[in-house]
């Protein structure tokens, strides 16, 4: 670096040669005004070249003060400086003005000389700008004459861009500087001028930006979005480096075309795709592509559908002109990966966006994807009607490859299928699912009936009712609970004839009576009374378990009725106490609870005793239909297990079906189970469980997930 000193002594040499030699203004020079005296009409001019001669003359002195053998002293200088033209100096004088306006006591960033060589370069421009010399699209050209002039300087007295650079940092160029500097200076109604013109690419991205962003602080957004479209239309003009430089811009300012109300994002997008299918220069579609997949990335992270759309438009127009020319843009625009975030957005605000459901439909199979997995984790009602109007807004082929679905693939796949096609064609499961259960492990007839429940109340019962044969005896009567939650009355026949058949297995029996209480199914009165009624010489006909539901469901038929044949019946009022529950109508929540809960007095022991490798589960909750607990391993829901309760000496057998597996928690629901079994359930959870705790589904809503509960 150079001492500081020998700088001192060459701005004291300038400043000593502006008192002397430059200290009075030339004759005939009116100030700020460019102008001669002789009635303020004429030009006084100042050529190129003098001012080029002057930056040599400061490259030379710059030089002469590193070599302290050939150190130009001031006298020399003077006569040097004096001998140019009069209008040189007066430029020279106006620079230094500017440089000594600009920050008179800020400490240097860079050598005074060299400054002074761009503000020369800067002021001859700007004046040569304002007389109507220097065309918009020529100013970088002028500046970048100037710099070669400045370079020899800026290598003898500038180090700092050399060490970068050999660190591997990139450096912008300096004619670019100059070309920033320059625009910074020129007044804001010549930049608007030039803004909204052809010629908008000149002006370099940064002075753009901010001359846009204090724009949008005065709430000027019509000019913005007219200067953004008229800078986006530069990117079609014929010169080569019009494009080049608009392609870059349009890179640069992507946030500010995100930042409006979109049009004129599709309208950059637009443009540049057309651009795109017509560049023929290599560097020229390298960049013109950069810039197209900036904006159009800008447009999906800013949730702008209808600016995505153009793009994926564009791209198809792109690919019928040029085949295979976009194949590495699509990835890149990212439009199929961000899917899953604006099908989870449109769920969280609860309506889809304007623009949204063209743009799903430009990309059908993701979509469709998507939505068929999403509404299988679904548990609210909402959620499951929103998931299927993005799936109508595909069309009639998406609803027809749910049915192919439904019709050929494997059972996993198929039943996920399920819960959307339910909606969209139930008239198509209930003709394809019977067979296709016949073919399915019973994993998938489970899932099969957690997919139904998501279905409308209407539709959900028809399709249980017919497809109830076909399911596995061990799902059944998960979905005559389902009858029951659904509030239908069509579910009522087939739910008598299972509770008249003395064939159908005590359990499922049970389920079905209490289906016909949920229902309050009049016409079951009479079968229920019988259930009660029953004797046998010195005991009751039906077990306790099927008299206990039988009293439950005639008490919600006919009150009186009920209230008059359980006190005959010998049932213990307090065993009446754990009931099914009501289903609450309207409700958000897709599967609401069978039981209420009870929370126990201390946590019962299960252990496995179907498994290879059997664990204990520690179990703090429990009722009729199942419960949650923590053990040392976790299985897949839909797996079936044979549990064994015990608390002392009395031991509990059943049958249940993992329904979801958390860190340190399993929650499971009985399947089947003998009703003596049940019964001492019953019993046992009137001792450790006390009165059931009230739980309003209404308090579940958009509740997401069970909180983990400690080994105990």
């Amino acid at each position: 670096m150079t001492p500081p000193g020998r700088w001192k002594t060459a701005s004291a040499m300038l400043r000593e040669t502006m008192a002397t030699g430059l200290g009075s203004m030339p004759a005939g020079i009116v100030p700020g005004t460019g102008g001669t005296g002789e009635g303020g009409g004429g030009v006084y001019s100042v050529a190129e070249e003098d001012v080029r001669s002057m930056l040599g003359l400061f490259a030379q002195l710059g030089k002469s003060r590193k070599d302290s053998e050939g150190r130009m002293d001031v006298p020399t200088f003077q006569s040097r400086l004096s001998a140019m033209p009069v209008r040189a100096q007066y430029t020279l004088q106006q620079a230094l003005a500017g440089l000594a306006a600009q920050a008179p006591d800020a400490k240097p960033d860079k050598p005074m000389l060299l400054k002074l060589a761009e503000h020369v370069a800067i002021r001859f421009a700007l004046d040569s700008y304002e007389k109507g010399e220097l065309r918009v699209n020529a100013v970088k050209q002028l500046l970048d004459r100037m710099n070669t002039e400045i370079e020899a300087l800026r290598k003898i007295l500038g180090q700092q861009e050399e060490m970068m650079a050999h660190a591997g940092l990139s450096v912008q160029s300096y004619t670019e500087l100059l070309d920033q500097e320059f625009w910074e200076q020129v007044p804001e109604e010549n930049k608007k001028e030039v803004l909204t013109s052809d010629e908008a690419w000149c002006v370099p991205p940064r002075n753009v930006r901010v001359f846009l962003e204090d724009m949008l602080r005065r709430g000027e957004l019509k000019t913005v979005n007219e200067i953004l479209m008229k800078y986006a239309s530069c990117i079609s003009l014929e010169a080569p480096e019009a494009r080049r430089t608009t392609a870059i811009g349009l890179s640069d300012l992507g946030e500010l075309y995100g930042s409006g109300d979109g049009s004129a994002l599709m309208d950059a997008i637009r443009r540049l795709g057309n651009q795109l299918a017509l560049e023929r220069e290599p560097e020229l579609q390298t960049l013109v592509s950069a810039a197209f997949v900036r904006l159009s990335q800008e447009a999906a992270s800013k949730r702008c559908y209808p600016a995505m759309q153009q793009a994926l438009a564009s791209l198809d127009s792109v690919e019928t002109q040029r085949p295979g020319s976009t194949q590495s843009l699509r990835p890149r625009i990212g439009a199929e990966e961000r899917l899953p975030e604006f099908i989870e957005e449109a769920m969280r605000s609860g309506q889809i966006a304007d623009g949204m459901t063209e743009i799903l439909g430009l990309m059908p199979k993701a979509t469709l994807h998507y939505a068929t997995s999403r509404f299988g984790h679904c548990g609210f009602r909402e959620d499951c009607e929103l998931l299927c109007s993005i799936v109508k807004g595909l069309g009639e082929d998406a609803t027809q490859r749910l049915v192919e679905t439904l019709q050929t693939a494997p059972a996993g796949e198929a039943a996920e299928a399920l819960g959307l096609l339910s909606q969209l064609s139930p008239e198509s499961v209930e003709k394809i699912l019977p067979l296709r259960l016949s073919q399915w492990p019973r994993s998938a007839h489970d899932r099969a009936v957690r997919q139904l429940s998501a279905t409308p109340p209407e539709h959900r019962a028809r399709l249980l009712v017919a497809l109830y044969d076909s399911l596995d005896v061990m799902i059944r009567p998960l979905a005559l609970d389902e009858m029951g939650m659904s509030g239908q009355p069509e579910c009522i026949p087939k739910l008598i004839e299972l509770v008249q058949n003395d064939e159908t297995p005590g359990f499922t029996r049970v389920k079905a009576v209490e289906a016909l209480g949920r229902l309050r199914a009049s016409g079951a009165s009479a079968l229920f009374q019988h259930i009660l009624d029953a004797r046998q010489v010195w005991r009751w006909v039906y077990p306790n378990e099927l008299r206990i539901a039988a009293a439950q469901a005639l008490i919600r038929v006919d009150a009186a009725v009920g209230m008059e044949k359980v006190a005959a019946s010998g049932i213990d009022r307090k065993e009446l106490t754990l009931e099914p529950t009501d289903p609450e109508p309207n409700a958000s929540v897709i599967r609401q609870r069978r039981y209420a809960r009870l929370k126990l007095s201390r946590n019962l022991i299960g252990v496995t005793t179907n498994l290879r490798e059997n664990f204990r589960l520690s179990i703090p909750e429990l009722n009729l239909g199942g419960g949650i607990g923590s053990g040392e391993r976790h299985l897949a829901p839909g797996s079936l297990l044979t549990l064994k309760f015990s608390l002392g000496v009395r031991h509990i057998k059943a049958q249940a079906i993992v329904r979801g597996a958390r860190p340190q928690a399993m929650a499971f629901e009985f399947v089947d189970m003998d009703l003596e079994e049940r019964y001492r359930l019953r019993k046992l959870l009137l001792e450790l469980g006390g009165l059931p705790m009230v739980a309003q589904v209404t308090n579940r809503t958009r509740r997401r997930g069970r909180v983990a509960i400690s080994k105990n």
